[in-house]
């Protein structure tokens, strides 16, 4: 049942429910329609994603290092289930690919303040990199959340 899903995975639970509440707050500021809060709604994409990169990241050398120091082969375990495996590889590139590319946007800023569409474009590529993070996770926590269902 949908209800077992916290319970037997808490923390892919709380991320999807970390992503979905970031989603609709940056679509809700992005539209205008939160009062007051738009540029909040829209710098929380590209610090929750960088800070869910960071999460993924290590629950990836914690899954890399269970599969090196386990009994059985990693290929017998890999192959068990392939779309499962795809999807986690998927989601820890995506990680590293939004971490190293905020850390990036940062480090490339000049130290002379920016003007305003300048920084509007951090902002926008920032995001991007947040969202790409974002879509990663909600897409492997959609398949965690299916397979506890499903049993």
């Amino acid at each position: 049942m949908l209800r077992q899903f916290p319970a037997r995975k808490p923390l892919q639970a709380s991320k999807l429910a970390a992503v979905l509440a970031v989603l609709l707050f940056g679509t809700l500021g992005f539209f205008r329609i939160v009062p007051d809060r738009q540029l909040t709604a829209l710098l929380a994409v590209p610090f929750v994603g960088f800070a869910l990169a960071l999460v993924v990241l290590g629950e990836a050398l914690v899954a890399g290092s269970r599969l090196v120091s386990a009994d059985a082969p990693a290929t017998a375990r890999i192959d068990d289930r392939p779309v499962y495996t795809t999807v986690r590889v998927i989601e820890a590139t995506a990680a590293l690919v939004t971490v190293v590319g905020i850390a990036g946007t940062i480090a490339s800023v000049p130290s002379d303040p920016l003007p305003g569409p300048g920084a509007i474009g951090l902002l926008f590529v920032t995001a991007g990199f947040g969202l790409l993070a974002l879509g990663a996770t909600l897409a492997r926590t959609s398949v965690e959340c299916y397979l506890a269902v499903r049993g």
